[in-house]
């Protein structure tokens, strides 16, 4: 359950003991509830950290504000405790679209968006049926199962591989390669909120190099198998966009890929997970939506909200700015806390229950704004709506185990790596 707020960790000892209480997220405890200290920083904030040069928001308003903000840049590879990591300007370039600023950023997105239109996710839709009816299949009549490696995981990297075009003996190599993928775009954030070597080791972060190198390796080759042989994938599309004019460079396409290969799995995987999680702690909610499958859309909007998939973006001052009343300098690193906006009561009332059907509710941060709102979230959505709407139709008395919930060490993309749920066969 939810802890109250005079459980967890106290802000002020945090600050005073570490100087910087987002390194507080790193610890198990609160990856497992971090919502506590996420409502002591919404209420503390605009909170400035260590000299200032990083200020952590978690009110609605200042976040909605801050990512859709002109002035606050995306790229914080120069930012002072990145700079002091990677002495080499070419390494600190940033080449991911999620960290990326106009004009290539914008560039970027043109090219990708050709691959998420309503035609493309609605299409999606058998073949993500058919990914859960086979997992079903394999489970249903054991009468318990880990929901994040058994439902929620393969759902999420099943379709992404489809979308990609990539072939069944391949997805297993490409799977080992994932955890290194997701936890190597955290770093551009961790490291300007907290500190490179506070969040990561120098081994860890050597492995992720390798580990994108051979990526970039694979997804170029994927390149020139789709310009001999095009499909009906993310790939060829990428291909015959270039074909209209401009043109991506190979690395950009390869960045391109593993980027959204990350982001559409992981984002989706929590998605899933949390969503059902939030079900089975209030049976209430599981009831209503039995009775009212029509609240599908709404409960996974409400889930998005309650238990967001991505807890936090970090941006960079560009210019001299104010958000919330605090002025910005150009280059402070502003840390946006959507899961801590998410629960504003400012916002939403009875922000911290679980309610699939509130009335008008406002658009949650889940999934970002402004410009780097993600592309790939109707697509998110539809997959949890249908493994969602599977696991309450077709399991009886699901009931999660408390003491099998294990959180996987991520804070900007937080989710479960374990999650037992027993039922009636």
């Amino acid at each position: 359950m939810t802890a109250t707020p005079d459980q967890g960790i106290a802000l002020a000892d945090v600050t005073s003991q570490q100087g910087n209480p987002l390194v507080a997220f790193m610890e198990r405890e609160v990856r497992a509830d971090p919502y506590p200290l996420l409502g002591q920083l919404r209420e503390a904030g605009p909170l400035p950290v260590l000299d200032g040069s990083v200020v952590i928001f978690g009110q609605y308003d200042h976040v909605s504000q801050i990512l859709r903000h002109r002035a606050m840049g995306s790229d914080t590879s120069s930012s002072p405790m990145i700079k002091q990591f990677v002495a080499n300007e070419e390494d600190r370039a940033a080449s991911s679209i999620f960290f990326m600023d106009p004009p290539g950023h914008g560039r970027q997105r043109k090219f990708i968006s050709k691959s998420f239109t309503p035609r493309i996710v609605a299409s999606f839709e058998s073949r993500i049926t058919r990914i859960v009816d086979r997992l079903f299949a394999q489970f249903q009549d054991k009468g318990e199962f880990d929901l994040v490696s058994e439902l929620a995981y393969p759902v999420s990297i099943g379709i992404i591989c489809e979308l990609f075009g990539i072939p069944d003996d391949e997805v297993d190599m490409i799977k080992e390669w994932s955890d290194d993928l997701a936890l190597s775009t955290e770093l551009p954030t961790l490291g300007a909120a907290i500190g490179v070597l506070k969040v990561f080791q120098r081994e860890e972060i050597d492995r992720f190099g390798s580990t994108a190198i051979a990526a970039h390796a694979y997804f170029a080759d994927l390149i020139h198998r789709r310009r001999k042989n095009p499909g009906e994938d993310i790939v060829s599309n990428l291909l015959t966009a270039e074909n209209s004019g401009d043109k991506l460079t190979r690395y950009e396409i390869t960045s391109v890929l593993t980027t959204l290969f990350v982001a559409a799995h992981e984002s989706t995987t929590n998605l899933i997970s949390n969503g059902i999680l939030a079900l089975l702690r209030n049976p209430d909610q599981m009831t209503k939506l039995r009775e009212n499958p029509n609240l599908m859309g709404s409960m996974v909007d409400e889930a998005l909200r309650y238990d967001a998939p991505v807890h936090l973006a970090a941006r960079m001052a560009l210019e001299k700015t104010e958000i919330g009343g605090y002025e910005l300098d150009p280059g402070t690193i502003v840390v946006a806390l959507m899961a801590a906006g998410n629960r504003d009561e400012r916002t939403y009332p009875d922000a911290d229950k679980f309610v699939i059907d509130r009335e008008k509710p406002a658009v949650s941060l889940s999934f970002g704004a402004g410009a780097h709102f993600c592309l790939g979230s109707p697509l998110a959505k539809l997959e949890a709506e249908i493994a969602i709407r599977a696991f309450a139709d077709r399991l009886r008395n699901p009931e999660v185990d408390e003491d099998s919930l294990e959180y996987r060490r991520h804070i900007v993309v937080r989710g479960l790596d374990r999650m037992n749920v027993s039922f009636r066969p």
